[in-house]
């Protein structure tokens, strides 16, 4: 099992013994939840230290960089192939990441308040954000693994373009006209 706590930790216990797996998970605030994977092979720890982190759970060490948000994340899950996590956070934004490299998914999944949880889809297609400012919205994810910078380079090579809502081929550069 996992805990979260107020003292900046969360921890893995051995649930027949009661006792500790690893060392702490250490965050630099408190960490307000934690979370195994579908195959428990590692933790998320959502905190007050606005990231969250994701950890292996048998050793205790980071699997990626911390998962920054603006102010505190109060809430992360795993996909349900575990390949993602979201995070929601009181920057009034949720956000995907790639779980094995910490680098996000997607653009923020912005609210007009606090959003204090997010949850895949059981197809992992969809994320549900809950806000402050009392909505829930679903959301499209990509189940492409690529990263954001990834897509980004994938854009700047590709022969079309979004132009005035519409999709069209891009030009060859304009050629200056001569002087005469």
């Amino acid at each position: 099992m996992v805990t979260a706590s107020s003292d900046n930790t969360a921890r893995v216990w051995d649930a027949a013994t009661g006792k500790p797996v690893t060392s702490p998970l250490e965050h630099q605030a408190a960490v307000v939840r934690a979370a195994f994977s579908p195959d428990g092979t590692r933790v998320v720890t959502p905190s007050l230290d606005k990231t969250a982190r994701v950890w292996d759970a048998a050793t205790g060490k980071p699997v990626t960089g911390p998962l920054e948000h603006q102010t505190a994340v109060w809430s992360a899950a795993f996909s349900p192939d575990g390949t993602r996590v979201v995070t929601a956070s009181i920057d009034k934004t949720a956000r995907v990441w790639d779980a094995a490299t910490g680098k996000p998914v997607t653009g923020p999944l912005k609210h007009q308040a606090d959003v204090v949880s997010a949850a895949f889809s059981p197809d992992g297609t969809r994320v549900v954000t809950a806000s402050w400012d009392k909505t829930a919205r679903v959301w499209d994810v990509p189940l492409d693994t690529r990263t954001l910078e990834q897509w980004s380079v994938i854009a700047e090579r590709s022969l079309f373009v979004f132009s005035d809502g519409a999709l069209v081929r891009r030009g060859p550069n304009p050629k200056p006209k001569s002087a005469k």
